[in-house]
């Protein structure tokens, strides 16, 4: 997944399942040795690839964002102060976007901790019957790596821009199970509404060929 970012690709990771299935865990791990999560160890792998580089015509540039989508609102977890819900955005060449969603730029590996460490602190979670820390929102982190070509006999300059998100979904729910009732029963109604739609639109970019792409429609809201 790394490799293809670093060709240019955009890649992307979900954390899908049940509550308690341990997702969070699989995703961000502890902060112990030997117990990080998939984004730690991407994001260290990344920066050591970055250091151990000796192409001196090449420049990168890491910038992160961190948000979540609580009952159908997106929230800016890099910046918790703004309660307000951030819109979602159609760039025409550059596709969705979260509009006045922060993108910091890291410089290292201890960066993206410090930066992971407070988005987390101001994420949403409650207590189930299920699950004592159940996240109560989807997450995304997003990386945006950026590296910059520079030929010194041709004077010719390039770039090369991908975006890595990494996801961890809120687990899908029974009421009966998890014994939601009030704020509970309608996080977890939305929860699944959403996980519902989402499974629809992978549904629907799988039956994308060449030949049908045009008559297939892609949900996007539910």
């Amino acid at each position: 997944m790394l490799s293809h970012a670093f060709e240019g690709y955009n890649v992307c990771i979900f954390a899908y399942g049940q509550t308690g299935a341990g997702k969070s865990y699989t995703m961000m791990g502890r902060q112990e040795p030997g117990e990080e999560g998939i984004i730690p160890q991407l994001c260290h792998d990344m920066f050591r690839r970055i250091n151990d580089t000796d192409a001196s015509d090449t420049v990168y540039t890491v910038e992160v964002s961190y948000m979540e989508i609580y009952c159908e609102r997106v929230r800016d977890l890099l910046n918790p102060q703004n309660e307000k819900s951030l819109r979602v955005r159609e760039h025409p060449i550059l596709g969705p976007y979260v509009e006045d969603l922060s993108k910091l730029v890291v410089t290292s590996y201890r960066d993206i901790l410090q930066l992971m460490e407070e988005g987390n602190k101001a994420r949403t979670v409650a207590a189930t019957n299920m699950n004592e820390t159940s996240s109560r929102s989807h997450a995304v982190f997003t990386i945006v790596l950026t590296q910059r070509k520079h030929d010194e006999h041709t004077d010719l300059k390039g770039e090369k821009v991908s975006k890595i998100s990494l996801v961890d979904l809120a687990g899908s729910e029974r009421a009966e199970s998890t014994g939601a009732q009030g704020q509970r029963l309608k996080e977890g109604a939305n929860i699944n509404k959403s996980l519902t739609t989402l499974g629809k639109v992978i549904s629907a970019l799988a039956e994308v060929t060449k030949e049908n792409a045009k008559d297939v429609r892609r949900p996007t809201r539910p």
